[in-house]
């Protein structure tokens, strides 16, 4: 976690799950992996595991305690909807972005699938809060469009795309926030980072 980001697309980090498997194609050089594993062994190491996945409930407050409104990451090393992560747990992180509503949130996942889940389930009353951002991610065409559709479909106030890294040609991929005319995202896409897109675009 940090409270100053690097990452030219967001303000802070908030890291409440560490580690994550990879799921896809763009999973392959996963940066947070490199990261992380460089300090497996390290004792005392927020990493001293690796790239295990693991629950840091210590954390969950933290972006309480930022009394100035940030941009922040959620999970920026770690997928919050990885099967390993409870339902409870989840619900505990969004109770926090509920809560510390002068922050925007940016919740992104490659697992579309739960996210659409949850979020017309039991994330529904925080689905439609304007502070937090749900987004998916998109490498190419065989993973990425079925996310978008999963994403269009999901009762989200504000939705955005992470179209990084792009491998391959997307072809009419759409995405709409259901306020808002659609856009389409093609090959012209392949400069847009995280967080580029916020009302659905």
């Amino acid at each position: 976690m940090s409270d100053k980001s690097t990452i030219e697309w967001t303000d802070a980090t908030w890291n409440p799950v560490r580690g994550c498997t990879k799921i896809s194609a763009g999973c392959k050089h996963c940066y947070a992996e490199t990261f992380a594993e460089r300090f497996r062994g390290v004792p005392e190491h927020p990493f001293e595991f690796g790239f295990d996945i693991r629950l840091v409930p210590h954390k969950l407050e933290e972006p309480l305690k930022w009394r100035t409104p940030r941009m922040v990451f959620v999970n920026s090393m770690s997928d919050l909807f990885h099967q390993a992560v409870p339902d409870e747990y989840i619900l505990n992180v969004a109770r926090v972005m509920r809560d510390a509503r002068w922050h925007t949130f940016q919740v992104l996942t490659k697992r579309a699938d739960r996210l659409h889940r949850m979020l017309g389930g039991v994330l529904a009353p925080f689905a439609k809060l304007p502070n937090i951002w749900w987004g998916v991610s998109v490498e190419n065409r065989k993973h990425g469009v079925p996310r978008i559709a999963l994403l269009q479909d999901a009762p989200a106030a504000v939705r955005f795309l992470s179209i990084e890294p792009l491998l391959a040609g997307l072809g009419r991929a759409f995405v709409d926030n259901g306020r808002a005319p659609r856009h389409r995202l093609g090959d012209r896409g392949r400069g847009e980072r995280a967080g580029r897109a916020a009302d659905g675009a």
